[in-house]
């Protein structure tokens, strides 16, 4: 008989901050050291507390200086093989923010730069396949509202 075998498995989340018919990416640094650098991606990291909506604010803080208020809105989760050979299941949130007036970004170490993307941004190399087409989903419902 064969036995069990465990299977790591971590949990992701990113949200998709929306702001005048944009959304937030972030460029990333070489921190990690894994062949992430120079691609591009949306605020979050990892579920740590046991509170999802905790570690989503407390990760937006840390990487972009943003206080979000209230909740933000799942939109989709997905499962992904990371390169480091630990599988991540990862949750997909948005969040518009209220205000017209774009806020100040404050980067972290983890990210080198920062976009206001809109649909004609999206060109650029993204560090997932799930977090590009949550990006231009949220895009083409914006411009299908502001038609």
């Amino acid at each position: 008989m064969m036995g069990f075998k465990h299977k790591l498995m971590a949990v992701i989340q990113h949200v998709v901050i929306v702001s005048r018919s944009q959304v937030l990416l972030l460029r990333y640094s070489n921190y990690q050291g894994q062949g992430v650098e120079g691609l591009w991606g949306l605020p979050g990291g990892h579920y740590q507390s046991g509170d999802p909506s905790t570690d989503l604010k407390r990760e937006v803080v840390e990487e972009t200086g943003l206080h979000l208020v209230g909740n933000p809105r799942l939109l989709k989760n997905y499962v992904v093989m990371f390169p480091d050979g630990v599988e991540r299941y990862g949750l997909l949130y948005t969040y518009k923010l209220e205000k017209d007036i774009r806020p100040r970004i404050f980067l972290s170490n983890e990210h080198t730069e920062y976009l206001w993307a809109g649909s004609m941004d999206l060109g650029i190399p993204f560090i997932s396949p799930h977090q590009r087409l949550v990006v231009e989903e949220t895009l083409d419902s914006l411009n299908i509202i502001n038609s």
